[in-house]
This record gives C-alpha cells, structure tokens and sequence, in this order.
C-alpha cells in the first residue's frame, strides 16, 4: 500500500494535525473499522464484535440512540 498516495488527498489542515500530533490518528482509524463492522483482520463481523475487537471502541452505532 502507498501510504503516500492515499495521504495526498486529505486536507492540509488535517494533515498539519496529524504531523503535530494534535489527532489520534490510530484512534480515529480505529473508530472507522468499527463503523465498518470489521475486526482487527479486516474481516466483516458486525459492529458490536468489532467494538470489541478494538477495545470497546465507541463510534457512535450503539443500539441505545433512540
């Protein structure tokens, strides 16, 4: 994977905060998995078990938001 050609897109200010450490960008990747349903292989298991396939990563998909 070219990190290089993926990261290309992203907005400046984005990236200005990542190279200054201001965001988690291992959180936030973390939170997207989760919001996809996948686990730490990238294999599809549904939200609540890739919740805590990361550590109980909340990303805002809990069945308790009415």
């Amino acid at each position: 994977m070219n990190l290089h050609e993926h990261l290309q897109p992203l907005p400046t200010e984005l990236l200005k905060a990542m190279a200054k450490g201001e965001v988690d960008a291992q959180a936030v990747a973390a939170q997207l998995m989760v919001g996809r349903g996948l686990d730490r292989e990238g294999r599809w298991v549904g939200f609540e078990q890739a919740a805590a396939a990361w550590g109980g990563v909340d990303c805002g998909l809990s069945s308790s938001q009415g």
